[in-house]
């Protein structure tokens, strides 16, 4: 018999009941899951991340970038006084950059506040009274008189003298008068047809709204977010935001909007929350449904950034791009139009490009550190190697069981192994899970809260008392619900500059906080309207009360110093409508405070007033059939 070497007898074997012990093990961490969970959850990651910067991003656009109703609504009022004066001619007043001047001139410091105001990089407004749907069909296009101001930084301090503005477009009158720098583009007017450039989405699309569609649709429902564009002349890309305006008596003379450029927008993207790397990316897609098919009344179109530079590509179908391109694409509509307009089929969502081998990378490393030790084991020696394939099997199949019973939105807590590469692993996921879950709690907070004040937005403050009410709103449960809105703002912002119109706000909230501390929840509405809402579960009205004294007199104490060391008393008008007398619901309770408001703002201001079912009810009716008759 032919005898063998020693190591084919006992370390061959040995090598072989080695190989299988290591090859079950594997199967064993394959069984569990263990890598597609991971894998899972880096996808859920990114797709969380997508989720939170939506909301962030969606909440400037809504209550910041669109906040344009005041200015439309003085635009308007001023363009029914000129035209029942009879020195506005409607129909003549798109006619000619020079004709239109004054009315232009008038406007323009008010297009310049409403643009600081939103803080978006451009405003304008163009005048025309045509339906443009022949003219844009027959491509026999007309210049158009109007305004173009542009801010290519909106986040630093203002100049006083308006030094940091660019003027676009513009008559000869307003450059004079307001002495502001030209771009190197200017021009006294929209021109239309040159270099094959038809009229701009964001004029045609309102303007056609407003001729074609239901009448009694009010201009909010008529707002239109552009595709990306360039005035003729320049390379800025942009976007804008543009709404009709019109008479009293329904006519359409213009619109107004304001612009974002890409460059800024992508500002508001920030790549490294993605991934540190720097090879994810967001992009955003604009698309009309309705139709499976491509066609001149469907489009849609990508814009992506990357490294601050934008590409606009038409007709992307994203899952192709993400295979070809050997990238996950995760994206989510922005809820940025009227649900009751001509846009509602129009589709705007937010997304992420994330290349396969840096969202696996994690998944990737701890392969390698388990091909790592499973060579460790190898040469460690032959006799322990059934130990170590049972060791390691069992805190592994624990630590994927206790992964998988994780929530996304709970902290990911994993129990010590004992062994360094895998403790090693746990920590890495804990400290994943826990920069994501402060991320979201970021987030969430930036969404809910006013900027400048710290106070509840709009969004939030109702919420809040919706919960409150539905929890604790029965029985005898009263509260009295505040709306404020500040007296004399414009005249401190103009006179002083709005770093002192920021002041007298927040003044304003300050004051509010040291009366009502805890006791109260608080918003701030618009730039300066401020809701608050008192609530009692005992129905306890006097202590209310009481708290609403204190407010006010809190109120008229405070103040503010001004650039000459003078002070500015705080003042403002205030209405008050008790729950549940008032109003059962946040809207009705609002709808009360705000008419008992209107009175204090037209009689006494710098007062509050309570509203009254039996002597505002009526009152409140007969207004509003006033106005409808005046309309």
């Amino acid at each position: 018999m032919r005898k063998q070497p020693i190591f084919r007898k006992i370390l061959l074997p040995l090598m072989g009941l080695l190989i299988l012990e290591i090859g079950i093990l594997m199967v064993s961490i394959y069984g569990q899951g263990l890598f597609q969970l991971i894998h899972n959850n880096s996808r859920e990651i990114i797709e969380s991340r997508v989720e939170a910067r939506r909301n962030y991003l969606e909440s400037i656009m809504v209550n910041q970038w669109m906040n344009v109703g005041q200015t439309v609504q003085k635009i308007n009022q001023l363009a029914d006084g000129l035209y029942e004066a009879g020195k506005l001619d409607i129909e003549a007043i798109d006619d000619s950059s020079e004709n239109a001047a004054p009315f232009l001139n008038a406007v323009t410091d008010d297009l310049i506040t409403m643009m600081r105001t939103n803080h978006v990089t451009g405003a304008f407004l163009i005048l025309n009274a045509d339906d443009l749907k022949d003219g844009m069909e027959s491509g026999q296009y007309q210049d158009k008189p109007g305004l173009y101001f542009r801010d290519l930084d909106p986040e630093s301090k203002p100049s006083s003298q308006n030094l940091d503005i660019l003027i676009e477009r513009s008559p000869f009158l307003v450059v004079r008068n307001k002495q502001m720098t030209t771009d190197t583009t200017w021009n006294t007017s929209f021109q239309f047809g040159k270099a094959n450039i038809p009229y701009y989405d964001f004029l045609y699309q309102p303007t056609e709204a407003c001729f074609h569609y239901d009448e009694k649709v009010g201009w909010e429902d008529l707002g239109y977010w552009s595709r990306p564009y360039t005035l003729f002349g320049e390379d800025r890309q942009a976007i804008a935001y543009s709404v009709p305006l019109r008479l009293s008596d329904g006519r359409v003379y213009g619109v107004l909007g304001v612009d974002v450029l890409l460059s800024y927008l992508n500002s508001n993207l920030p790549e490294k929350e993605l991934d540190s790397s720097g090879t994810a990316s967001y992009f955003m897609s604009i698309e009309k449904m309705g139709s499976d098919v491509l066609s001149d009344s469907t489009y849609q179109e990508l814009i992506r950034f990357e490294s601050m530079e934008t590409t606009i590509e038409d007709n992307i179908d994203l899952e192709t791009d993400g295979v070809e391109r050997d990238t996950y694409a995760y994206s989510i509509p922005l809820r940025i139009f009227s649900t009751n307009g001509p846009f509602a089929d129009l589709e705007w969502r937010l997304g992420a490009e994330i290349p396969y081998r840096t969202m696996n990378r994690f998944a990737d490393r701890m392969f390698y550190v388990m091909g790592v030790t499973v060579i460790l084991t190898i040469l460690i020696g032959l006799l322990g190697s059934l130990f170590i394939s049972i060791f390691l099997q069992k805190p592994i199949k624990a630590l994927a069981s206790e992964v998988r019973r994780n929530k996304p939105n709970e902290k990911l807590l994993l129990k010590k192994t004992g062994i360094l590469e895998i403790d090693q692993m746990s920590e890495a996921l804990e400290d994943l899970s826990d920069r994501l879950l402060k991320e979201q709690e970021n987030l969430q907070y930036e969404r809910d809260h006013d900027f400048l004040t710290d106070l509840y937005n709009r969004r939030a403050f109702g919420r809040r008392i919706r919960e409150l009410l539905d929890h604790h709103g029965s029985g005898n449960a009263t509260g009295a619900y505040i709306m404020m809105d500040l007296d004399n703002l414009k005249m401190v912002n103009d006179s002083f500059g709005h770093e002192y119109g920021d002041k007298y706000i927040r003044c304003a909230s300050d004051a509010m906080r040291e009366a009502l501390g805890s006791n109260a929840l608080y918003s701030r509405i618009s730039g300066d309207e401020f809701n608050i809402f008192i609530f009692d579960e005992d129905g306890n009205r006097s202590k209310i009360n009481s708290l609403i004294e204190k407010l006010q007199k809190t109120i008229d104490e405070s103040f503010i110093v001004l650039p000459d060391g003078t002070k500015k008393m705080l003042r403002l008008s205030g209405g008050v409508s008790w729950y549940p007398d008032g109003g059962v619901t946040p809207d009705e309770l609002q709808k009360n405070a705000d008419y008992a408001m209107y009175i204090v703002k037209k009689t006494t201001k710098s007062h509050f007033r309570v509203w009254s079912q039996a002597t505002d009810l009526g009152k409140e009716k007969d207004e509003g059939e006033n106005k409808e008759k005046g309309s």
